[in-house]
């Protein structure tokens, strides 16, 4: 039972920073939290098998991590050269809105992505953690290692300035 204590002690240490460093590291929250099981996966493994104890339990922490982003790296890259495109008519929105409304609002979404990549990283980490992955501010402040402050202003100012390149592009569309 001593080795799950010091895992349980180690996990407790260690998982804020850990998963903050991979959210950082990644595209998105699932795939963060994929590779954090993972690492702990790995590191518990380690514990059990060997009779020799780690020593500095965070730095291995850390060096699994590395190793485990470079794979996910290498497979994702592997995964984008074999990957079949999405047919062209494909999107997530119900069925029971009108063609017309379905696409209008698909064109919006696919158009705040495309201007979201216009704002720092940290912005549009925290812009998809909140609208592409529901999760609350609290969450992704934990995540990112930042105030809820600094994650509600983050979003508020990502909003004003898209929805102002919003009106501008529409304000030229009505213009031509």
């Amino acid at each position: 039972m001593e080795q799950n204590e010091r895992f349980d002690r180690i996990y407790s240490e260690t998982r804020d920073d850990l998963l903050r460093y991979l959210m950082l590291r990644t595209n998105a929250a699932p795939e963060a939290e994929d590779l954090f099981q993972e690492v702990y996966r790995l590191f518990y493994a380690r514990m059990i098998r060997s009779a020799l104890p780690i020593l500095d339990p965070r730095r291995y922490l850390f060096s699994i991590a590395k190793k485990v982003l470079a794979r996910y790296y290498r497979t994702a890259a592997k995964r984008k050269e074999t990957e079949q495109p999405m047919p062209e008519d494909f999107d997530l929105i119900s069925d029971d809105e009108p063609i017309d409304e379905r696409l209008l609002q698909k064109e919006r979404t696919d158009e705040i992505w495309r201007l979201l990549k216009f704002e720092p990283e940290l912005n549009q980490r925290v812009f998809m953690l909140y609208y592409g992955y529901d999760r609350s501010q609290k969450e992704i402040a934990e995540a990112l290692g930042v105030s809820e402050k600094a994650v509600r202003q983050r979003l508020y100012r990502t909003r004003e300035r898209i929805r102002a390149m919003l009106e501008h592009r529409e304000k030229e569309r009505r213009q031509a």
